[in-house]
């Protein structure tokens, strides 16, 4: 049965497409079969994997085109065990429409069932917004993880991550949502307001907290910039090792095996 992951923010810039491609390939490299579905009309992960060609077939007609199955949307790349839906939604026309679509929370939940025993994991990157594509990724998750970064302005973002989050928990009573945790990201322990901002929302949010934590390196920026998740550009580096650490802790916190 497939464990749908949703990668969600409120705010950019939290490493949250980065966490959603090293989180997907860590579970690629543990020998589980994986989806990875960019909901992002920036198409960041299809750059970020270094996928520079046109995308014909992707997130528009995942929603756009409920007679093409999700298999024919399905992109394969060099990464085992791994595979792609991209985002095509390139004119302003084409996000009003899926967004019309989207008015449905639970549209791409029934799209994902498609393919319920094709993968072990379903990673969706969410748009850094409270859109009809968002609430769609959180409807569909059974575990939303919520990166952030550790500064002053991630605080708010948090506090208002977690108010629009209770209201879809009352809104969608027939759903379940879980979040399965808040996740550290781009973390210096050499800076001051980082271990400070990290303390406070270890103390007040503790049993929502990642135990992991992705640090600041070097590793993860030069990979990015080569089109590759860290793990398979340095798997030695600090940084393919939290991404590892994160996959083992999800899988061992919620019986993943």
């Amino acid at each position: 049965m497939t464990t749908i992951i949703s990668f969600v923010s409120q705010k950019g810039g939290v490493g949250k497409t980065t966490s959603a491609i090293n989180l997907a390939t860590a579970f690629a490299f543990g020998g589980y079969s994986v989806l990875l579905i960019d909901l992002d009309p920036q198409s960041s992960i299809r750059f970020s994997m270094g996928v520079q060609d046109n995308i014909s077939l992707g997130t528009r007609e995942l929603f756009l085109d409920p007679k093409l199955s999700i298999t024919e949307l399905v992109q394969e790349t060099i990464q085992e065990n791994m595979e792609f839906v991209f985002s095509n939604i390139d004119t302003l026309k084409s996000e009003r429409e899926v967004l019309s679509v989207g008015e449905d929370a639970g549209y791409l939940l029934s799209r994902i069932s498609e393919v319920s025993d094709r993968y072990d994991f379903v990673v969706i990157d969410a748009p850094s917004s409270t859109s009809n594509m968002a609430i769609n990724a959180i409807y569909a998750a059974d575990l939303i993880i919520l990166p952030i970064q550790c500064e002053n302005l991630a605080i708010k973002s948090l506090k208002r991550f977690l108010r629009s989050f209770n209201e879809l928990r009352s809104t969608f009573i027939n759903k379940d949502l879980r979040l399965a945790g808040i996740l550290l990201t781009m973390f210096d322990r050499k800076i001051e307001i980082h271990r400070r901002i990290g303390q406070q929302i270890y103390k007040a949010l503790s049993d929502s907290v990642f135990e992991t934590i992705i640090p600041r390196n070097d590793a993860i920026v030069e990979a990015s910039a080569l089109g590759k998740s860290v793990i398979t550009h340095n798997l030695s580096s600090i940084g393919a090792t939290a991404y590892i650490r994160l996959m083992n802790e999800l899988v061992d916190k919620f019986d993943l095996r």
